[in-house]
């Protein structure tokens, strides 16, 4: 879940970025092949950067590579602190709501599709201008991919000759395939205003561009205009409506505006350099402080002399699973909060702080506290503050008295307790073959 929250994210970071870029280079400009163009490459290209990771900085070896870090799992006392439980819980909730309401939507685009060709069969067909036009009072002038729809009963001949030409220009431009685009964009990011008004845009889009091509190829200027005016707002639609924004329709065909340069489409350019460096790129040195399993695509093992079984590893190809779960990290802080107890004596003295429980999830699933011996040489080091130990101690406020050390104690032996009675989950692997895999995870006990 972690993998699908961090794509939308930078979906959706893309392509803001790109509409803000299209407001403000395209806004008075005639070019709407070209305005078409940048949308379509904007919807591309915005699917396509999240799943690009690269590194701009040069590897390094497994030396200062710290041991895995799972989130952090805040617990307090009864009736006071928060608990990842709660946190957990409210981010459950608005995952299904959301998925709840992408899933409305989504449905909603199918049920529209299924309505569209089951009228395109059932519908009465007739010639016009040499192509095949389907009677609809439902669907009124509109159309989708090759299939035109009209209500004939209630529309002069003049009008139909209009409507009929217009979209045919929808489909000869193949519309359609951008419409189903911005509806897979909005089932996907349906919480973000920019998809919203990217839809409003590619639509009126469609329509000036088949308003001028349909100007282009002779049709009489204010006869044209009038059918537009004699047409009602339809209902919101996949299919491209003759009736959609007239009010811009007629205001864009009376103004005299001229078609932009080619080199606004240059602005492509360095628009999608800069999405690539800031969502496709990836800093070791961010990534040596924080990797994700879920993401990761580095893998790394302990150097030691110790045979290929008995090796401890950091990141592997496949990372440990939490039985029936996708979120490893997820699953791991439910169980920590559900069981951890806050210690009474660290209650009643007032004692908070954050520790640091390593451990280790071995080649059999089981999940024990490592020797520390096992651990990294560089856990060894003099900086405290930075010092990687089976069980290690951060007083929450650096200027706070450090509390007694068997309080602290408490704390440490409550984290370890409540590591130590997990159940065994699926193993690790590196390259194929079960492997043993070092985690930290911080618990904060904190008082209210």
């Amino acid at each position: 879940m972690n993998a699908t929250i961090s794509y939308l994210i930078e979906l959706n970071i893309a392509i803001t970025t790109f509409f803000l870029v299209y407001k403000v280079v395209f806004r008075q400009d005639a070019n709407f092949s070209l305005r078409r163009s940048f949308l379509v490459y904007a919807m591309v290209i915005s699917m396509l950067v999240p799943f690009l990771h690269f590194s701009f900085s040069e590897s390094r070896p497994l030396a200062g590579m710290p041991i895995f870090a799972l989130q952090e799992v805040i617990t307090g006392s009864e009736n006071k602190g928060v608990t990842a439980g709660a946190v957990y819980n409210l981010k459950t909730i608005f995952q299904l709501i959301y998925l709840g309401v992408s899933f409305f939507f989504l449905l909603k685009l199918i049920i529209s599709i299924v309505i569209i060709l089951l009228k395109a069969i059932r519908s009465e067909k007739s010639f016009i201008n040499n192509h095949v036009v389907r009677n609809s009072k439902r669907l009124h002038a509109s159309s989708f991919f090759n299939y035109i729809f009209i209500n004939t009963d209630d529309t002069d001949t003049k009008e139909i000759n209009h409507i009929v030409k217009h979209e045919l220009q929808h489909a000869r431009l193949v519309h359609s395939f951008d419409r189903l685009l911005t509806e897979v964009f909005l089932v996907l990011g349906w919480m973000n205003p920019t998809i919203w008004m990217l839809r409003k845009a590619v639509v009126i889009n469609h329509e000036y561009q088949a308003d001028y091509k349909m100007i282009e190829q002779g049709a009489d200027h204010v006869s044209y205009q009038l059918t537009i005016l004699n047409q009602y707002i339809g209902s919101a639609s996949i299919t491209n409506q003759f009736s959609n924004h007239i009010k811009n329709r007629i205001v864009m065909l009376n103004k005299n505006y001229k078609k932009g340069s080619f080199w606004k489409s240059l602005v492509l350019v360095p628009t999608s350099i800069v999405l690539l460096f800031f969502i496709a790129c990836e800093n070791n040195e961010a990534i040596d402080k924080e990797i994700n399993p879920e993401n990761s695509e580095i893998t790394a093992e302990k150097s030691t002399d110790k045979s290929a079984e008995e090796q401890v590893f950091y990141v592997v190809e496949d990372m440990p699973q939490w039985p029936g779960e996708e979120d490893l990290s997820m699953s791991m802080r439910k169980f920590v909060a559900q069981n951890l107890k806050y210690p009474a004596e660290a209650v009643k003295n007032g004692v908070e702080g954050k520790v640091f429980i390593t451990f280790m999830v071995t080649k059999t699933g089981e999940v024990v506290i490592p020797d520390p011996e096992m651990l990294p040489p560089e856990s060894n080091g003099n900086d405290k503050a930075n010092e990687v130990v089976v069980t290690a101690y951060r007083a929450l406020d650096e200027n706070s008295t450090s509390p007694d050390e068997k309080y602290i104690n408490q704390l440490k032996e409550e984290g370890k307790r409540v590591v130590q009675v997990m159940p065994d989950l699926i193993p690790g692997k590196q390259r194929g073959v079960p492997v043993n895999v070092m985690f930290t995870i911080p618990i904060t006990f904190k008082l209210k």
